[in-house]
């Protein structure tokens, strides 16, 4: 498990989030490396080594709207969570950032464009944990996917987590 699980991250960027959906909202939790946020925004403006949380308050606007411009969800409207700032985060730790989707209609089922990082050399992946187990990998070649929202589990959707890592590292080895 370890080994698929380095070599699923090993050379490209590669960021995860989650996503909860509730009525005409989707939250979705984004965790990134420091080192690819410092290249949409500087981030240590002091350089103390640590991003700390004013300095945090400082570059969230610009990093939210990139978000919400490359991680989209058809008729929502996105907004980062500027209530909850990130810790005193150390240059090589992760960090989650939380954004919510907003949609005038009750979100019964969500199309997904994932374009982040895209900008860059590589072959960026985003992997997003949805509801009911299903995990969605996101990168140049399938940057759309459909996704239900229902948390009802049904047959096939729910995968183990190892087994769902195996399939993905056996996939990204085959296009390699």
């Amino acid at each position: 498990m370890i080994v698929l699980l380095a070599l699923l991250l090993h050379g490209d960027s590669v960021s995860s989030a989650r996503i909860e959906v509730s009525g005409r909202e989707a939250v979705v939790t984004f965790t990134f490396s420091m080192e690819d946020l410092a290249e949409l925004a500087r981030l240590d403006l002091d350089r103390n080594g640590t991003v700390e949380p004013e300095e945090w308050r400082q570059v969230l606007p610009a990093i939210f709207s990139y978000l919400a411009d490359r991680f989209r969800i058809d008729g929502c409207r996105g907004e980062g969570d500027l209530q909850t700032l990130p810790p005193a985060t150390p240059r090589r730790a992760s960090v989650a950032l939380r954004m919510r989707y907003v949609s005038p209609d009750p979100l019964d089922r969500l199309h997904i464009r994932c374009t982040l990082f895209h900008q860059h050399e590589g072959n960026p992946r985003h992997i997003l944990e949805a509801p009911a187990g299903r995990v969605i990998v996101f990168d140049r070649e399938r940057p759309e996917s459909d996704l239900d929202p229902s948390p009802t589990v049904r047959m096939g959707m729910l995968v183990p987590v190892g087994v769902a890592a195996a399939v993905i590292a056996i996939a990204l080895m085959s296009r390699a």
